[in-house]
């Protein structure tokens, strides 16, 4: 069966069926492996940059600073 056919017969399907079985497809992807990995890299990321403003490695700045410094990067300071 192609994908177009099997995509019609499921969109005929009653709402609460087509929830059901979009529910299960996506319980079936393998991709929180993989969204896993991305927010233990996130996470390490943060608590890097939080010991760097805690040991002193690095000055935090204000947010009009940070604000200031974006305008000039795009050329509206």
């Amino acid at each position: 069966m192609s994908n177009k056919a099997l995509t019609q017969q499921v969109m005929a399907l009653p709402l609460a069926e087509r929830v059901a079985l979009a529910e299960a497809l996506w319980e079936s992807i393998d991709a929180p492996a993989e969204l896993a990995r991305e927010e233990r890299q996130a996470l390490a990321e943060a608590l890097r940059r939080d010991q760097e403003l805690s040991d002193g490695t690095v000055e935090p700045r204000t947010h009009k600073e940070v604000m200031a410094a974006a305008r000039r990067a795009i050329g509206c300071d």
